[in-house]
């Protein structure tokens, strides 16, 4: 549970042991968040806050913002995927360069969820919109850099090991069960996923660096959280270019301070839940590993602290299904042979 200086000091805290500390990440404070939290727990300005007596935001305040920030969100994106090329020696300071240039722009994007509620829902609906991200993403037959610069989303995701929607579709009538993304992001192939243990496996010879195919549950709910790995809105392509820079601070404080809005929160989360094996699979490739893997903990704490929405993506999403598949990918990844084994 984390709260902001301002909740914790308008709140009652008698009897409290508590570690408090300034987080340079950014987050959400997780007062008035009846899932997160008692409600004898708010603080002041919290408690006395009910549907009934916050006003609603003038529609007319909000159509520029409805107009202007699609296309201003799509320039991000297009700058993203125009920038990127594989990390290496001699482009990674080309990766950080193209950072540096957009950090006027994401400093803009993190002000404007400073600005209340109303905003915040503005945002989630565009983060959000699916017809918005496919109208502006994939651009027009006559926008030849629109077309191209998407040509370059699509490569960058053929070099991850993914698989975009439109060559899944054109890939053919394997059917995969649900569950297969998570391993496909993983480097298992299809024809893996589909078939049982090699022979070798079922003679029970397996030799250092072969592992037994694993399958997950393919009761899930929800087969589109757990497919092969597509974006259907900015906020997915979002999260995947914040992955490939490896998250870069002032992304991840724009994503984080968007979590009061409990739509955005849901959606991100079923979004980080579908990016998780890929989170992990580029953590074990980084540089800065430590970096990381402290600003996808920043992440991870503030998404799980809600009881009601961890259960959720842990029944329709197989949270426990891929972090376990995870690790266990992660592990062998590092097995080194055993000086008993004769």
């Amino acid at each position: 549970m984390s709260l902001c200086a301002e909740c914790f000091n308008n709140g009652d805290h008698t009897g409290h042991d508590f570690n408090m500390f300034r987080s340079q990440a950014g987050g959400a404070c997780d007062c008035g968040d009846s899932n997160v939290m008692r409600e004898s727990g708010f603080c002041r300005r919290h408690r006395s806050k009910t549907g009934a007596n916050v006003p609603s935001v003038p529609r007319d305040l909000l159509l520029m913002s409805e107009l202007v920030l699609p296309r201003f969100i799509i320039c991000i994106v297009q700058y993203l995927r125009e920038g990127y090329s594989e990390p290496d020696p001699s482009t990674e300071r080309d990766l950080q360069k193209v950072l540096q240039q957009l950090e006027p722009q994401i400093s803009f994007l993190e002000e404007l969820t400073k600005m209340g509620g109303a905003m915040r829902t503005v945002l989630t609906k565009i983060l959000t919109n699916q017809q918005t991200f496919k109208d502006l993403s994939m651009g027009q037959e006559e926008n030849v850099y629109a077309k191209n610069n998407y040509d370059k989303y699509l490569s960058a995701l053929k070099s991850s090991g993914l698989v975009s929607s439109e060559e899944k579709a054109g890939a053919g009538s394997l059917e995969q069960p649900a569950g297969a993304g998570a391993l496909s992001i993983l480097g298992y192939t299809q024809t893996l996923l589909l078939s049982s243990y090699s022979q070798e496996d079922r003679d029970g010879g397996q030799g250092l660096g072969q592992r037994k195919r694993v399958k997950l549950s393919s009761s899930t709910k929800d087969p589109s959280i757990m497919d092969v790995l597509k974006h259907k809105c900015f906020l997915e392509e979002l999260l995947f270019w914040t992955i490939k820079y490896e998250f870069p601070q002032k992304m991840v404080t724009f994503l984080l301070n968007m979590l009061p809005d409990q739509d955005y929160k849901i959606a991100f989360t079923k979004t980080f839940v579908q990016h998780y094996a890929f989170i992990m699979k580029t953590l074990m490739k980084s540089h800065e590993s430590d970096t990381m893997s402290n600003r996808i903990v920043h992440i991870s704490v503030q998404l799980f602290s809600n009881e009601e929405l961890a259960r959720h993506v842990t029944e329709e999403c197989q949270l426990l299904d891929i972090m376990v598949t995870v690790l266990l990918y992660m592990m062998e990844s590092c097995l080194i042979k055993s000086e008993l084994q004769g």
